[in-house]
């Protein structure tokens, strides 16, 4: 009866000590694909900032013609 407790117990300290090494592992990967995110986000913020800047003297341009128009 002991021993039957005592396989139980084991059996399921094993199950436990394989689920914690699964948990790594999984963690591990996602760990991996939270940094690549990371990186594809400050990439795209950079992209954003170049845009806006490009957007920004788009304008300029737009309004020193319309100013160059209205001259004539």
């Amino acid at each position: 009866m002991l021993l039957e407790k005592l396989d139980i117990l084991e059996e399921r300290i094993l199950g436990l000590l394989e689920l914690v090494k699964t948990l790594k592992k999984h963690n591990g990967e996602l760990a991996v694909k939270l940094k690549e995110k990371e990186e594809e986000v400050n990439g795209l913020k950079q992209e954003i900032e170049n845009l806006l800047g490009e957007k920004e003297q788009v304008k300029q341009k737009v309004a020193h013609l319309i100013a160059c128009v209205e001259a004539f």
